[in-house]
């Protein structure tokens, strides 16, 4: 339901809207996306795998798929070696349902056109791959980057929505290396802004292992670990975003906040809350700077509060625990966490010595 005329809130939540239509569940919906990787990592041989095997209905990486009509534009190959590929890809029947076109006109020039009439003609399409994105725009000098690639990605993008379609377009990485891996996709970010899915492979040069990014609007963004076996890449392991950064937390983090979740509230240094939670690692330091970094993972979830003040000698530590098991009744009296930090860690003598020598020179000033 595209229109543009606004609609009041009650009038939209009172409209059946139609769920979202999956090409691949839960990796690729109708709509635009953007499958970018360097050169010679393996795109293309991806691409006809995936057109494959959604035009026979096969499974892809674990997920099942209905057969559905392809187009696939392999715009740098010949029909020979997409024929020497699908040779090599499977030994079965190839299914009629998937198309090849290995010329076209550019977007503004005829695409559309193009696009549409294979869409009249076949209206059970779910899919049109176009590899790549850069044989199918028109140089145009007077506009700048940005406007540019909104622009071409726009008018695929009304498309694919128009017939509720799925639209891939094989892109190219900058050579620069990027903290944010999808800072690497080639021009400007308005690709990224149109794009409601993109997947980004990333493999090392001669290596047949490779990663598979995923993120989009309409999913959880997740990580597959795939592998090149004769051509075609095998699913090894997949993870969420989630279940990424609960991997990178420390098995001794979580052992912390089992402790703080059991106590109710505490108080004391680092090394006196390694000590009470039994544990021989980490450094103090390194205790501090991991919790910080993963509080939003491991202790907020778990209603686990943290604050911390400099002392004379040491970083006190403050924990208060919202709906926990230890100390129900004494969470909100300052000096009963006192009381749970000294029940808690017999071995903090030195925590007390470094509070009491605090306050004998803040006595004496």
């Amino acid at each position: 339901m595209q229109t543009n005329e606004p609609i009041d809130a009650e009038a939209l939540l009172a409209t059946p809207m139609p769920p979202v239509r999956w090409i691949i569940p839960d990796l690729l919906p109708a709509g635009l996306s953007l499958l970018a990787g360097a050169s010679k990592t393996g795109k293309s041989w991806l691409c006809l795998w995936l057109c494959l095997q959604l035009a026979r209905g096969g499974e892809v990486w674990g997920r099942s798929t209905e057969p559905q009509t392809v187009l696939y534009l392999c715009l740098e190959d010949t029909y020979a070696r997409i024929q020497a590929r699908l040779f090599h890809l499977t030994d079965d029947v190839v299914p009629s349902r998937l198309y090849f076109q290995t010329g076209c006109e550019s977007i503004g020039e005829g695409l559309e056109l193009q696009l549409e009439k294979f869409l009249r003609q076949h209206p059970d399409t779910a899919l049109i791959v176009i590899d790549t994105l850069q044989k199918v725009r028109a140089a145009d000098p007077s506009s700048g980057a940005y406007a540019s690639d909104y622009q071409d990605m726009s008018a695929l993008k009304s498309l694919a929505d128009r017939h509720r379609i799925g639209m891939l377009l094989v892109h190219h990485l900058r050579k620069q290396g990027a903290a944010d891996p999808f800072h690497q996709i080639s021009g400007s970010n308005g690709l990224m802004g149109a794009a409601d899915t993109i997947w980004l492979l990333q493999r090392q040069r001669m290596s047949t292992a490779a990663r598979l990014l995923v993120t989009g609007r309409d999913m959880d963004s997740r990580t597959l670990h795939v592998q090149a076996e004769d051509c075609v890449w095998q699913l090894i392991d997949e993870e969420t975003a989630g279940e990424q950064a609960e991997r990178a937390v420390p098995v001794w983090l979580w052992k912390i906040a089992d402790f703080l979740q059991a106590a109710g509230s505490w108080e004391g240094t680092a090394s006196d809350l390694l000590a009470a939670a039994g544990l021989s690692e980490p450094q103090p330091n390194l205790l501090m700077r991991r919790l910080v970094e993963h509080y939003y993972t491991v202790f907020a979830p778990r209603g686990i509060h943290y604050e911390s003040r400099r002392t004379a000698r040491a970083r006190w530590m403050i924990f208060r625990c919202d709906g926990c098991d230890g100390n129900d009744d004494e969470t909100e009296s300052p000096s009963c966490a006192a009381g749970t930090a000294e029940a808690s860690s017999p071995a903090s003598s030195s925590s007390l010595e470094e509070t009491s020598s605090g306050e004998n020179q803040v006595s004496q000033a």
